[in-house]
C-alpha cells in the first residue's frame, strides 16, 4: 500500500504539488490525470524514490518498484531482448524477456537495436522491460503515447491484466485509457 499525505512539491517559485493526498492499494490501477505541468511526472519521481526534497509524507509498503519511464531510455547498444534481460532474474531472463516482448508484440524484433525501432516500438520495449522487473508497484509514464490506437488497446489490456495481481500508477492526459483500464482517478 502507498500513501500520500499532503505532498508538496515546488521548483523554485512554482508549485506543483500542492498538499495531494491518496492512497493505492497492493493491488488495482491509479490513474493521475491533469494538463502538462502540474507535477504528475514528478509525482511518480518521488513514489520511485528518485526525488526527496518535498514536503508532506509518502509511506510504502512495496519493496520492489518497476517504473516505465516517459522516454523509452532504451541502451543503444543492446538488442531488444538484451535491454529487458537487464530486469529479468538471472536464471529465467531470456524466457521472461522473450514473453513480455511477444506480450508487447516485439517478437519479431528481439535482436533489433534501439535505433532500428520506431519510437512506438521503444516505449513497447521499455514497457516489456518495466513488466519483466515484476515489482509490486508499476509506475507508468504516458506509457501509450507513441503507438497507434489498435497497438494501444492490445496494451491496455495487457496493463489492465497486469493490475489484477500488481499495483499500477498510470499518469495519463487521456480520460479514456483511465476508464477502459479501470482506474480509480487521482
Amino acid at each position: 500500500m502507498l500513501k500520500i499525505n499532503a505532498l508538496t512539491k515546488s521548483f523554485g517559485e512554482k508549485t506543483v504539488l500542492d498538499r495531494l493526498s491518496f492512497s493505492c492499494d497492493s493491488v488495482g490501477i491509479t490513474a493521475v490525470m491533469g494538463a502538462s505541468g502540474i507535477g504528475k511526472t514528478t509525482l511518480l519521481n518521488i513514489i520511485a524514490g528518485l526525488d526527496s526534497a518535498y514536503e508532506g509524507e509518502v509511506s510504502s509498503t512495496f519493496k520492489k518498484i518497476s517504473y516505465k519511464f516517459q522516454e523509452p531510455r532504451l541502451f543503444d547498444w543492446l538488442s531488444a531482448v538484451e535491454n529487458v534481460k537487464l530486469t529479468c532474474d538471472e536464471s529465467d531472463a531470456d524466457r521472461t524477456a522473450r514473453h513480455w516482448l511477444n506480450a508487447v508484440d516485439l517478437s519479431d524484433s528481439l535482436g533489433k537495436y534501439p535505433q532500428e525501432l520506431s519510437g512506438g516500438m521503444q516505449q513497447r520495449v521499455a514497457l516489456a522491460r518495466a513488466l519483466a522487473y515484476d515489482g509490486d508497484l508499476l509506475l507508468l509514464d504516458e506509457p501509450f503515447s507513441a503507438v497507434d490506437r489498435e497497438t494501444k488497446e492490445k496494451l491496455i489490456d495487457l496493463v489492465r491484466e497486469y493490475g489484477k495481481t500488481h499495483a499500477v500508477i498510470l499518469v495519463t492526459h487521456d480520460e479514456q485509457e483511465a476508464e477502459a483500464l479501470g482506474a480509480t482517478l487521482v
